[in-house]
């Protein structure tokens, strides 16, 4: 998914340089909101629609973790976003953040896949580039490029007035950083449980089960 996003966004004026590109994210704005936008990246988004509809499924019909009602909150806010925008023609600046969390996903998964094997160095090295990763996207980029642009970028670019749910936007967005950050830390907690311990743990479990179990055997 994360490479076929790239390559209908490599080319196209409003991918950033952050991201790869060459171009600036004012573009997503630009003759908003009677933008062209493409049948590839049309479909690309619809098949984004499924399958983020498919993660709060799976999430009900799975075992629950710890983490449940995070990833619920995260999950249901992420498909809010991912309906709306693609409802509203915000398919620009929707791109753009399905490709960001795209990208860091590529590692979250690599590190769940690691974390279970003997491996030590495959662990930690997976553990590593997902830190650099989450940071340079989820906590660095996102903010600064992608929430900048809609909560600035959009008014001079795109009347107020045709801009649909400005608000609403805002705070789905606001909402995921929030999380990000949250899971930031849990992510460095995992981090420094294992160099105390020397035991992986499941990067979809909360960590207050670990906290927890510590206490239980103390």
């Amino acid at each position: 998914m994360t490479t076929w996003c790239f390559a209908l966004l490599k080319d196209e004026p409003w991918l950033p340089r952050l991201l790869g590109g060459r171009g600036a994210t004012k573009f997503c704005w630009t003759g908003y909101p009677f933008q062209e936008v493409s049948s590839d990246l049309r479909r690309f988004y619809l098949t984004a629609v499924g399958y983020h509809c498919s993660e709060v499924l799976m999430l009900l019909l799975e075992e629950r973790h710890p983490d449940f009602w995070e990833m619920m909150l995260h999950h249901l806010v992420t498909c809010c976003l991912v309906v709306f925008s693609f409802s509203f023609n915000y398919l620009r600046i929707g791109s753009l953040v399905l490709l960001l969390h795209g990208i860091t996903d590529i590692f979250i998964n690599l590190s769940k896949a690691l974390v279970d094997t003997a491996n030590a160095r495959a662990i930690v090295a997976s553990y590593f580039a997902l830190v650099v990763s989450y940071v340079w996207f989820r906590i660095l980029v996102f903010p600064i490029s992608i929430m900048w642009s809609v909560w600035v970028e959009s008014i001079p670019e795109a009347r107020p007035e045709k801009i649909i749910s400005w608000g609403f936007m805002n705070f789905g967005l606001f909402t995921i950083f929030l999380l990000h950050m949250y899971w930031f830390g849990m992510i460095i907690k995992i981090g420094t449980y294992y160099r105390r311990t020397g035991q992986a743990r499941d990067l979809q479990s909360n960590l207050s089960s670990m906290d927890f179990g510590d206490k239980k055997r103390m």
